[in-house]
């Protein structure tokens, strides 16, 4: 008798794709961007020269700074505006910071002191934004052992510009000015500038006639329990130790900060998403140190 062979059929099944992880693909720089902080407001009369000193940094440095203004006492003032003022005090307004050095008005001095610097940590991020929030999938990077030490993480809403203008409402952005270079606005009239500024190798950034307004304010934060952020110890398998080429903020150690979207009528204004590494000092003062950033623009509102 005849022996039959019978051949099971089998049918290999495709893997399902795997699903992408919202930082997938990011690059972290090993990259210092040194913090250039302003402290102003729409009602100081000399803020205008630290507006100008603000747009002059940025477009000498370019992306080896973060420039960002902290206003106090206007309808720009973040919710965690007094933070950063007790953080960084200052004697008055127009101030910088660099980095974490009281800088006065005279920023560009400092800033080449950090550029070189290895930073201990880089940071990237992708933004999905949706109808309730601005979602931040942080990657961190490490590049410098650091041991013991508490990490915070944030993420904030930055209005790329605002024009000074009376919004009506109460909401009056028109910068005060003394100073000859502006010429503070009447009504919805915005405030303008009178003469050329912000020279960067001879060429003005601001020209004569330009509308005022106000740029790179840090607006709001993400939503977390410390205001300063999320511990990096919560996605770091070693807790407070954080050693040289470790990846934080992959789908296996994933770091999302929440923003929320809430209305920001009246002003038309593009918008950026700045996320910023904090370091809580030793000294026991509970303040915090920047340690790194990272900024992406994400279009108009």
């Amino acid at each position: 008798m005849a022996g039959v062979l019978a051949f099971a059929s089998c049918k290999t099944e495709e893997p399902e794709a795997e699903k992408t992880f919202p930082t997938d693909g990011l690059t972290v720089e090993e990259k210092q961007r040194v913090l250039v902080l302003e402290q102003t407001g729409a009602w100081c009369q000399y803020c205008p020269n630290g507006a100008e000193i603000l747009t002059q940094m940025i477009g000498e440095f370019e992306d080896d700074i973060l420039g960002l203004a902290v206003h106090n006492g206007d309808k720009l003032t973040l919710p965690v505006g007094g933070l950063l003022d007790n953080n960084y005090p200052a004697s008055g307004v127009p101030n910088f910071f660099v980095m974490n050095e009281d800088a006065g008005q005279d920023p560009g001095s400092k800033i080449p002191n950090y550029i070189t610097d290895v930073p201990v940590f880089g940071a990237a991020h992708n933004v999905v934004v949706t109808d309730t929030a601005y979602n931040v999938y942080v990657k961190v990077q490490v590049f410098k052992d650091a041991f013991g030490q508490d990490f915070l993480v944030n993420s904030y809403l930055v209005l790329d510009g605002v024009l000074a203008k009376d919004y009506g409402s109460g909401i009056n952005l028109q910068q005060t000015s003394s100073v000859a270079s502006v010429q503070t606005g009447s009504g919805s009239t915005p405030t303008k500038w009178t003469k050329d500024a912000a020279l960067v190798n001879g060429v003005p950034l601001i020209k004569a006639g330009d509308n005022y307004y106000h740029t790179e304010v840090l607006y709001t934060p993400a939503k977390t329990v410390n205001p300063w952020g999320k511990p990096l110890a919560d996605a770091n398998p070693f807790g407070t130790d954080f050693l040289k080429g470790d990846i934080l903020g992959t789908r296996h150690t994933p770091i999302l900060l929440s923003i929320p979207r809430t209305s920001l009528s009246p002003f038309e204004t593009s918008l950026s998403v700045v996320t910023i590494v904090w370091r809580l000092r030793t000294d026991g003062s509970g303040a915090y140190d920047y340690v790194n950033g990272y900024m992406s623009h994400i279009g108009s509102r």
